[in-house]
């Protein structure tokens, strides 16, 4: 009787892992990459607001495991800094992008590129949002073009907007 019973079990246990990747590969058919875009990655961790790490499917892992991307058009809080205020409003903003790209459906990085340093940006797309759009609604970011950032502190910046609105 166990002897049957084992064998149930392999046989099932082989229709489960042949069915795996049919059902990866057609979840993968709706996430073709190009030259431009990747598409259904997979989101591993962030530093700051406008630094995330990603898995990208179907990219060896040479390439494709681990790869730091910028959010590109904007920039966040720094982390390492001695200013109290701003330290904070970085720590809201990484927080910020790690719930929402942990809790995304879909991950999508749209008009991928090198930027200054090498480094890859791309717009990065969650479940159809724009992270670069939330950073700055939630005033977490500034625009940024790639050139010399803004000198005004951050915790100023946002207190002269306020008290202009």
């Amino acid at each position: 009787m166990s002897i049957g019973i084992s064998l149930l079990y392999l046989a099932l246990l082989n229709i489960a892992v042949s069915a795996e990747p049919a059902a990866e590969s057609k979840a993968l058919e709706k996430c073709q990459h190009s030259a431009t875009e990747f598409q259904c990655v997979q989101y591993v961790k962030n530093y700051d607001g406008d630094t995330v790490t990603f898995n990208i499917p179907g990219i060896h892992q040479f390439f494709g495991r681990k790869i730091s991307v910028r959010v590109s058009g904007v920039d966040t809080p720094e982390v390492r800094t001695r200013d109290l205020c701003e330290k904070e409003k970085a720590r809201t903003a990484r927080k910020l992008v790690s719930n929402i790209l942990s809790r995304a459906k879909r991950i999508d990085l749209k008009n991928v590129e090198r930027g200054k340093y090498f480094r890859v940006v791309a717009d990065v797309v969650a479940d159809g949002k724009s992270l670069k759009t939330l950073l700055l609604k939630n005033s977490l970011a500034r625009h940024y073009d790639g050139g010399a950032k803004s000198k005004l502190p951050w915790c100023e910046a946002t207190e002269r907007a306020t008290a202009s609105e």
